[in-house]
């Protein structure tokens, strides 16, 4: 995954946009923006210079920048989702098993791709109505709440209590990597995996109660 981030960086920053679908071109440099600094770093006047069009040209696709955060989230939230997704079927019908794999799935991407805290979860998004972006979340959180109701021995309440410990968990090792305090990207995504397992496996974890 962080080769696919480097490549597409330098993709964007060294071919620029010579035709086709100047929307997705925009959005490929904003999930390299955001890649490389954060939310602070998303400009739509620095991706129209990276994709070679004038700074008006991205106002047709997108009147504000709001609008671009928007779509950059969207897509960000549905790359998480297809990662997410495919550590959760890799690691079989074990739903702690899933649901642990989806967890450090979860922390590499948010940590290589700036999107978990800087982007999904941005305050000037909270209130936005985007269907596509609604979607993609609803898409991401149902990965781990479907696995959460086998592991949880099929109690809807204990299942929904999980989602929001997996996002604490992910949350916190992608961001205390991110901050340089857990140094090692596989030791803070492997953390994440062990603690979803152990709070799933205990008899009277928190993924217990309801």
């Amino acid at each position: 995954m962080i080769g696919l981030t480097s490549r597409l960086v330098k993709e964007v920053r060294t071919v620029g946009y010579h035709h086709g679908d100047l929307r997705t071109a925009l959005i490929d440099a904003g999930t390299a923006l955001v890649s490389e600094g954060g939310l602070p770093a998303l400009s739509v006047a620095e991706a129209a210079r990276r994709t070679g069009v004038s700074a008006a040209a991205p106002y047709r696709h997108f009147p504000s920048r709001q609008d671009f955060v928007v779509a950059v989230a969207g897509r960000a939230a549905q790359d998480l989702d297809a990662a997410m997704r495919a550590a959760a079927d890799a690691a079989g019908d074990d739903p702690v098993e899933a649901i642990a794999a989806a967890a450090a799935a979860y922390v590499r991407f948010a940590a290589t791709r700036r999107a978990g805290f800087d982007l999904i979860f941005a305050p000037e998004l909270h209130g936005v109505h985007d269907e596509e972006l609604r979607d993609a979340a609803r898409s991401v959180s149902d990965i781990v709440l479907l696995r959460a109701i086998d592991a949880t021995g099929g109690d809807p309440h204990a299942a929904i209590d999980v989602v929001p410990q997996f996002m604490v968990v992910t949350q916190g090792a992608a961001s205390m990597h991110v901050l340089g305090t857990f140094g090692d990207l596989e030791w803070a995504a492997d953390l994440a995996a062990k603690t979803m397992r152990r709070l799933l496996q205990a008899p009277d974890g928190a993924a217990q109660t309801s």
